[in-house]
């Protein structure tokens, strides 16, 4: 690894500034040093976005992405679908809206443990640590982990043990940005896909099919996607100064960063190196 990058948060305000090493093998970034535990939890404020519950704008990124997973889905050990950092579980509740032959878990990281089922037991959701969620996992057909697998500190090994999970031919899926993209060489300190401090491995696209391979997987594809989220927020972020700053991702400013970015999708799109990424692979079937 060389580096490294001094990037602090945009986003939040949090007084911590994360500093990111280049490998000079792949290009994927990761901080340096990493984080513990105790410490990244620190830089989740009780207003994360993730943890929003509704709105046009959240139903409209559901309805997307549950049209790709759905076209992932084989039927196979009951089509068992784990989210792992599903939040407050509602793609899970958008996804048993549109097809109720899917058993659903979620999983978020917490302090305690606790396992709460709902919709007549269609739907799990497990909070705390990661053996327990493997504690009432079943076999599943498709794990998707949707910006997330950025925010691990050893995001081989949490791949791996997921993958261990899968039935045979199941698929693991997810979104990530890409570090080496357009957007990150022109917004360099500034580009959303850091969302410094809380990303920890900012994968390029190579790094990650090698990343997916080692945790056991076959068959890795990582193909370019666009997200106008991430856009908008590296457009936003340029009337910062280089330190611990805020935005916020809803009224008017919002909406006019989001439809600037929506403008600039074209050029994200054809630029043969899109800022985020959708990856997807396989448990072998033998």
């Amino acid at each position: 690894m060389r580096g490294g990058t001094a990037v602090p948060d945009h986003e939040y305000g949090v007084p911590f500034v994360a500093t990111y090493a280049r490998c000079e093998r792949c290009g994927t970034e990761a901080q340096a040093p990493m984080p513990d535990d105790a410490t990244l939890a620190g830089f989740y404020p009780p207003t994360y976005h993730s943890m929003r519950a509704d709105g046009f704008l959240v139903r409209m990124r559901n309805d997307v992405r549950w049209k790709r997973l759905a076209s992932l889905l084989d039927p196979v050990c009951d089509g068992v679908l784990l989210d792992y950092g599903c939040g407050e579980g509602q793609f899970l509740r958008h996804v048993a809206q549109r097809d109720a032959s899917v058993r659903l878990f979620g999983y978020e990281i917490a302090g305690e443990r606790s396992v709460a089922t709902d919709l007549d037991g269609r739907l799990t959701i497990v909070r705390g640590s990661f053996d327990d969620l493997l504690d009432v996992l079943p076999a599943c057909a498709l794990i998707t982990m949707n910006h997330v697998i950025e925010h691990l500190p050893d995001p081989v090994d949490t791949v791996s043990r997921l993958a261990a999970r899968l039935a045979p031919g199941g698929v693991l899926e997810g979104q990530t940005p890409a570090a080496g993209s357009l957007e990150h060489r022109v917004f360099g300190t500034r580009w959303s896909g850091y969302h410094a401090p809380r990303h920890t491995v900012v994968f390029s696209r190579d790094g990650l099919s090698r990343a997916l391979t080692r945790a056991g997987l076959e068959a890795p594809s990582v193909r370019g996607t666009f997200n106008p989220a991430g856009l908008a927020l590296s457009l936003a972020s340029l009337r910062h100064e280089n330190e611990p700053s805020t935005l916020t991702r809803e009224g008017g400013a919002w909406l006019f960063w989001l439809g600037l970015a929506s403008g600039l999708s074209m050029v994200d799109r054809f630029s043969g190196a899109p800022a985020v990424v959708d990856f997807d692979a396989r448990k072998a079937r033998a």
